[in-house]
């Protein structure tokens, strides 16, 4: 009798069964076993190989199994290290409310805050790249070193990562800088243009600009760059968002009305609100506060911005004019982490600044850097860079950098002026179009830079360059101008007087001097060249038209132009060539707007620069006794 929870013994099965179970899989594995001996082995002698139709059926189906696999775990590895393509995504964006925050560290303090690093961007040998300063030292370190342009950092919420736009990949996109391992993310992959972007306070989104589908417009991504939402639809150009602390909306700038106004949307309703509302004023560049309860931005007449900061209702989703400070000229303001105090940048002659304004203390400012190149795209986090970081960003430093370009001088007689004047190759078919032999390299060089990124020769044609000495000026301009030394020339007008213009113009007011932004038109629409317009261009021949156009000079076009445009006038400066302002008769006489006429002086007087080219008694015969030469 069995005993109370016996189950019995398990019968083994008979070695002929087992045989039949197991037998095909072990003589398949032999014959594979034998078969990649035969491979790997090819001169050692082995026994012929057999194999039975049942077997060999198994043995295909393996084969074939591991070639399955090997595929699928390629294609995991491509899809890896090549972003796949964004879609827009009909999800929701997720935001977490309320977030909460890091108590700031206990960093020393200074008369503007406590400790922290600012970003910004850097235009130098006529290359944009991200810099920042730690607060307390006021260090440059130069965070990107590509031969592409990058601009427009953003601080992540932690201070490990900048987000920022670049050109590198010939359109512009946004990418991620890792700043600790400098390991480089390239979030977007879209053939148009990608810039300005901006972290959720979580840390999971971004906002960005995009000219997808013919328009500039607001988007939303996840930081892996797969999710994606549109958030603006509207023709008129909408940029520069801006996150808010809490989450709750996004700020941007928008020419829907014809003029700049600061627009909120909410994420959560799905409401868009016209916050300024002044259609004698641009606005642009809004920057919340740290508690969300102000608003930093530029605000003025076209041209001529002023940077204030206004208390903004979020009952109401309108700003408090009676509750503004105004810090003067100014660009892209950023806070501080802990709110105490604003920078941001301002222009005076050929200098930069980065400046800090106490919002605690009256007319409390403080210069915290300067330069020469063009300072731009402000942003300040809480922590500084730390040693580590600056340590791999001086590594990462080019040793020997190429030079921008060279000056070559063509040797000259001892006796005689020291320079000559040497002949442009190729402009105007051939013509006798002339500059001084210490600036027409730079010439040249701006000529192929322009060919480059706008994609056709505008400098090949020239209304003028060197002019005789003897020569007759338009009616009440000086006869001491630069044409007559060979350091001047004068672009041609033709492609904005044509009725499908290549070239634009931006007017622009500095310390009540007018002044002009040439833009062209790139020959390539496809986002490979240049970038959209933000700002609405100056109609010169619509003082034709009578009216108010004809008292002003012409007029501002109703809208932006769509395409994508190159600004000859930055690329000009890199090189050394610099605009002029418009004289006092411009708004009605044509030759007083110069918006044509470009120079290159350097440090010298005009004496000097015509002594460079010509004998001292040939100066006097036209203009009398030179200042300064002995008799």
């Amino acid at each position: 009798m069995e005993e109370e929870g016996y189950l019995g013994e398990v019968d083994a099965p008979e070695p002929e069964a087992a045989e039949k179970r197991t037998g095909p899989m072990r003589r398949v594995r032999e014959r594979l076993a034998h078969i990649l001996k035969w491979i790997f082995r090819p001169n050692q002698v082995v026994e012929p190989v057999t194999v039975k139709p049942s077997s060999m059926r198994l043995l295909i189906l393996l084969v074939v199994g591991n070639m399955v696999v090997l595929v699928l775990l390629a294609a995991a590895l491509y899809r890896a290290t090549v972003a796949p393509p964004v879609f827009e995504s009909p999800l929701p964006i997720i935001i977490t409310r309320n977030i909460e925050r890091a108590p700031a560290p206990d960093l020393e303090a200074t008369p503007f805050g406590r400790g922290g690093a600012i970003a910004f961007t850097l235009r130098r040998s006529g290359n944009a790249d991200i810099y920042a300063i730690n607060q307390l030292d006021r260090r440059l370190i130069r965070l990107t070193y590509d031969a592409a342009e990058d601009r427009q950092p953003a601080w992540s919420p932690d201070g490990n990562y900048v987000a920022f736009a670049s050109n590198r990949a010939r359109n512009w996109d946004i990418y991620l800088l890792d700043l600790v391992s400098g390991a480089l993310i390239r979030l977007t992959h879209d053939p148009d243009f990608d810039a300005n972007p901006s972290w959720s306070p979580d840390g999971e989104w971004i906002a960005f600009e995009s000219y997808r589908q013919g328009s500039l417009d607001i988007y939303v991504m996840s930081t892996t760059g797969q999710q994606l939402r549109r958030i603006t639809r509207d023709p008129a150009p909408d940029y520069a968002p801006a996150w808010s602390p809490d989450s709750q909306a996004i700020v941007f700038t928008s020419f829907r009305d014809n003029n700049k106004d600061i627009f909120v949307y909410l994420l959560d309703e799905d409401r868009l609100t016209n916050i300024t509302q002044s259609p004698d004023l641009d606005e642009d560049s809004a920057a919340w506060s740290p508690d969300g309860a102000q608003l930093a931005y530029v605000s003025g007449p076209r041209g001529n911005p002023a940077v204030q900061v206004t208390t903004f209702n979020w009952n109401t989703l309108t700003i408090d004019q009676n509750q503004t400070e105004l810090f003067g000229s100014g660009k892209a303001p950023a806070w501080a982490p802990d709110g105490q105090n604003l920078i941001y940048a301002y222009e005076r002659g050929e200098r930069s600044y980065l400046v800090a304004a106490s919002m605690q203390e009256w007319a409390l400012f403080q210069e915290v850097y300067s330069t020469n190149g063009n300072l731009e795209d402000l942003a300040w986090t809480q922590l500084p860079l730390s040693q580590r970081v600056i340590a791999r960003t001086q590594a990462a430093e080019p040793a020997d950098p190429a030079p921008f370009y060279i000056e070559l001088v063509q040797p000259t007689t001892t006796a005689g002026p020291p320079y000559r004047l040497v002949q442009l190759q190729d402009v105007n078919a051939g013509d006798d179009e002339r500059l001084c032999d210490r600036v027409n390299e730079s010439f040249n060089a701006l000529r192929q830079r322009v060919l480059d990124d706008a994609g056709w020769d505008y400098l090949g044609t020239l209304d003028a360059s060197w002019e005789p000495i003897t020569s007759t000026p338009p009616s009440g301009q000086s006869r001491m101008n630069w044409h007559l030394c060979g350091r001047a020339f004068a672009l041609d007008q033709d492609p904005y007087e044509a009725d499908d213009p290549t070239v634009e113009l931006i007017r622009e007011e500095l310390e009540s001097v007018t002044y002009w932004r040439v833009l062209l038109r790139a020959a390539k629409q496809d986002g490979s060249m240049g970038e959209p317009l933000r700002e609405v261009p100056w109609d010169l021949n619509a003082r034709s038209d009578g009216g108010p156009a004809m008292i002003e000079g012409g007029a501002y076009w109703d809208e932006i132009p769509s395409g994508y445009y190159t600004d000859f006038t930055t690329l000009a400066g890199d090189y050394g060539w610099d605009r002029v302002p418009s004289l006092w008769r411009w708004r009605y006489f044509w030759p007083d707007i110069r918006w044509w006429e470009f120079q290159n002086v350097g440090r010298l007087s005009w004496w000097r620069c015509m002594l460079d080219v010509y004998e001292p008694d040939e100066i006097e015969d036209v203009f009398g006794p030179i200042p300064g030469q002995d008799d």
